[in-house]
């Protein structure tokens, strides 16, 4: 006997039947559906944010509104701003809040907030996802990634399930899940004892663990891999290819503004999640770009009505892409320019991923923006800019917070700079080895 799904779980197959219809509608009915979804989101803005509400620049009737001529909402403004930016209520059956800080693309972290309303969709896109991908629910999947110092460090935790959304609707196989502090020698040992279907971590990370594959040849499950958090390159791609004998599956996102972009079924470019979200790639005079011109992504989330973010400069570029010919009608990405990370090198010869926690650093310097530099094997250097004063005892406690974080005691020069830039591909290093 077949049951019929009930409460969230009906609401779960309810979004993926309406994602599966919008993937594929023309492209003047997505452009509809967001307009609807911009003028509720608007209409709230102005009457229950006092950000917008108090702002001339922000008109106060929807019949007045000219998109492309609000203003983009920095990550500074987010910064500054975060209580003017949240509603004092939210729409009924929004459910309750949930909180993020971000580090983002920029080195400037923002502390943001969201409601459960808007999770749904979250969870309802991570399913899209694996679906794009083809994956198969009946197997394992390992997930490294940066979690506190003391949480999923060898030999990580197990879950049954892939998490709360896919459960719903599909019997899957277990998660396994590992601190992305942990060495990748350590990480590579794990993946060779669990020997997953499938394998969730960062594209810096992946790269060395794809060299020591070929090394070693121990991990022979994997039917595929996906990535998140950083910019991916094609020799990445490529060495993944080569050393797993699958394709790589990557997803653009972030915690302020959830699903932007997947990876196409077919392809290696994106498909913008225009039910979600509005995605513009602006030029600098903030003119729409055409396909293959670089610009700044300006992004919109629709769901989420607690912290309305209008026009959220992000502080990622992308490359705009032609039509796709997989059947997915959504938008597309050619490329994304993102944020990059390097690992750090230890004196015993280890590599890790380098979480330095620049949550706790945005608490002892809320306005700031952080980038690491690994100077030699011994030494790290903190640069910090966008702060007036910075005292000896801030500066204790930011090199507490990164010893703390990144598990060694490095000898550590913390650094006032005017400010940071991107490199010249356009990414910013959020973390940099000077070691050859």
């Amino acid at each position: 006997m077949i049951e019929l799904p009930q409460g969230e779980r009906a609401q779960t197959a309810a979004l993926q039947f309406f994602l599966q219809r919008t993937e594929r509608s023309a492209l003047s009915q997505q452009r509809l559906m967001q307009q609807q979804s911009l003028s509720k989101l608007y209409q709230f803005a102005i009457a229950e944010v006092p950000y917008y509400r108090d702002r001339k620049a922000y008109p106060k009737t929807i019949e007045t509104l000219n998109w492309q001529q609000l203003p983009t909402l920095k990550r500074a403004d987010v910064q500054r701003f975060s209580h003017d930016l949240q509603a004092s209520n939210v729409p009924e059956g929004h459910g309750g809040l949930v909180e993020f800080r971000s580090s983002g693309s920029t080195g400037a972290p923002v502390h943001t907030f969201s409601t459960a309303y808007a999770q749904c969709f979250w969870r309802a896109l991570t399913i899209r996802d694996h679906l794009w991908a083809a994956r198969d629910f009946s197997s394992s999947i390992a997930v490294i990634k940066n979690q506190a110092v003391d949480k999923a460090r060898y030999p990580g935790i197990k879950v049954n399930s892939w998490g709360a959304g896919v459960e719903q609707l599909f019997h899957t196989g277990p998660l396994f899940s590992l601190n992305s502090s942990e060495s990748l020698d350590r990480q590579y040992q794990w993946l060779s004892e669990l020997q997953p279907g499938y394998l969730l971590t960062y594209p810096s990370a992946l790269h060395e663990l794809a060299r020591l594959q070929l090394k070693h040849q121990q991990v022979n499950s994997i039917k595929g891999v996906s990535t998140l958090g950083e910019n991916l390159s094609d020799h990445t791609r490529a060495l993944v290819k080569q050393a797993f004998n699958c394709r790589i599956h990557d997803m653009y996102s972030s915690q302020e503004v959830g699903y932007m972009a997947l990876q196409c079924p077919r392809h290696d470019h994106y498909h913008i999640q225009s039910e979600s979200c509005l995605l513009e790639v602006l030029r600098e005079d903030g003119t729409p770009c055409v396909p293959g011109e670089m610009g700044r992504i300006v992004v919109t989330p629709f769901h989420n009505f607690k912290m309305p973010l209008l026009r959220y400069e992000i502080g990622d570029y992308a490359i705009t892409g032609e039509p796709c010919d997989c059947g997915i009608q959504l938008p597309v990405l050619q490329s994304i320019v993102g944020r990059s990370r390097n690992l750090v090198s230890y004196p015993d010869g280890r590599k890790s991923w380098p979480s330095y926690n620049p949550m706790a650093l945005m608490k002892l310097f809320p306005m700031a923006q952080f980038q690491l530099e690994q100077t030699s094997l011994q030494s790290l250097r903190l640069n910090i800019a966008g702060v007036e004063v910075l005292s000896e005892p801030q500066k204790q406690q930011a090199i507490a917070i990164i010893q703390q974080a990144i598990d060694y005691p490095f000898s550590i020069d913390v650094v006032q700079v005017d400010s940071i830039e991107r490199a010249k591909s356009g990414k910013f290093e959020e973390f940099i080895s000077r070691i050859e």
